[in-house]
């Protein structure tokens, strides 16, 4: 009797089983909400591919390089030359991207990229390729990024609402740098396997990926904005004298720049470290990129995660001044490769961190029409002047090695942090006395 009754029991529950489990709904944290949205979920799974292809190619461009010449300098060159065009074009290249459908200037900039990328794993697999070529090819991709880096970032605003754009621009930051985790271990194999060439040829095929999501895709569009209505010199003075206006932001470039000239240099030095240093070959290049990509996620997880209450402006650009600055000039020291791995997830961690959070800061304080022109003040920084930090890294490791280069500029980025740290803390009980005697003026009125 029992038996029958435990049997009962148990095809009951069964029973019940599916009918309880379709009442089960999942819904997403308001930090992944921008992923529901059907053109943003696209373009992010189709920007992350591309994104480790770009990551697969930088392996195989750097062990080629250095096989090539064996010179840290001309390593640091190729990196300085795909960047060189923002300096003179960053300013204009934000102007365009006001102007002109985002959307047109991507695919094109995309294809130009995919082209590129073609080009240089044909002449590499006919052994015809030489520095000269490398470099002719970053001088073209980063003439084209002038205009395509911005279109990039404000992009992201015609694919989610503006009360989440914060979170699109941290998820957007967020698949570039899972990518990094993925594409430098993809590209360390496919030097062994399929040999240089086949790092270029899988990133032209990785550019398909973005390039089918752009030419399905029909984004609201735009409203026409003053900025349509100038002409480019205008546009460009708008957006100079818009930023005059705030100190904070001001400010928080400045610390992005100093971030990116002093610590950033680390990329480009690895391949002296994997080779020179701990001596572990293009697979060990690709670990060593890995490390600071898996730091970078986490970075960048973090700030998805705290996007609706992380703090952004130069407080935390200080913070991560001083913390990314430290741990690299300690990687440069480390003789253990566990603790330059480790190393290397903060200053990956760090590094991302203060790109997302300049960026966000950008563009929240910016209005929508203008958001090119300032941002491209950013990718000046950022993407432009920055990168001469690769040129000098690049010369210094020559003279005196790359371990002593990163070990003065990791602590020179910490110790100008630490400077900005205490004139604001001397500046804020001035602004509070100022701040008493208005109060006071106007009281005795």
């Amino acid at each position: 009797m029992s038996l029958n009754l435990y049997s009962k029991t148990l095809k009951d529950l069964l029973m019940q089983l599916p009918t309880r489990t379709k009442r089960v709904s999942f819904t997403l944290p308001a930090s992944l909400h921008p992923l529901t949205e059907k053109y943003f979920s696209i373009f992010w799974a189709g920007a992350f591919l591309s994104s480790i292809g770009f990551w697969i190619q930088a392996v195989g461009e750097g062990w080629l390089v250095l096989q090539l010449t064996n010179s840290a300098l001309l390593l640091g060159l190729v990196t300085f030359a795909a960047t060189l065009p923002n300096v003179v074009l960053s300013l204009f290249g934000g102007a365009i991207a006001d102007r002109v459908n985002r959307r047109y200037l991507l695919i094109i900039t995309q294809s130009v990229y995919l082209s590129s990328a073609l080009t240089i794993g044909i002449l590499t697999t006919l052994h015809l390729i030489q520095v000269w070529m490398i470099i002719l090819i970053a001088l073209i991709n980063g003439t084209f990024s002038s205009v395509g880096f911005p279109a990039w970032q404000t992009f992201i605003s015609e694919l989610v609402s503006p009360g989440e754009l914060k979170q699109g621009i941290a998820l957007n930051s967020m698949q570039f740098n899972l990518s990094r985790v993925i594409g430098p271990a993809i590209g360390g194999i496919s030097v062994g396997v399929l040999g240089v060439a086949g790092s270029y040829y899988l990133n032209a095929l990785s550019y398909v990926a973005i390039l089918i999501p752009l030419l399905v895709m029909r984004p609201a569009l735009r409203m026409h904005t003053s900025a349509e209505r100038q002409s480019i010199w205008q546009g460009v003075r708008e957006g100079l004298s818009y930023v005059r206006k705030l100190p904070s932001l001001q400010l928080a470039l400045v610390l992005q720049f100093v971030i990116v000239f002093l610590v950033f240099p680390y990329a480009t030095l690895l391949p002296i470290f994997a080779n020179n240093i701990f001596h572990i070959g293009a697979q060990g290049l690709g670990l060593l990129n890995s490390a600071a990509g898996i730091g970078a996620l986490c970075g960048s997880v973090l700030v998805v995660l705290r996007s609706q209450r992380m703090e952004y402006g130069p407080r935390a650009l200080i913070i991560l001044g001083i913390v990314g600055g430290s741990a690299c000039a300690a990687f440069a020291m480390a003789h253990s490769l566990q603790l330059a791995l480790l190393l290397l997830l903060v200053v990956g961690a760090c590094a991302v961190m203060a790109s997302t959070i300049t960026n966000t800061t950008v563009q929240t304080m910016v209005p929508e029409e203008m958001r090119g022109r300032v941002l491209s003040l950013w990718v000046l920084s950022s993407a432009g002047i920055g990168p001469f930090g690769n040129l000098v890294a690049g010369w210094v490791a020559q003279y005196v090695g790359a371990p002593i280069t990163l070990m003065l500029s990791g602590g020179l980025c910490a110790i100008i942090a630490l400077i900005v740290l205490c004139w604001r803390m001397q500046l804020k009980p001035r602004m509070v006395e100022n701040s008493i005697d208005s109060c006071k003026a106007v009281s005795a009125k």
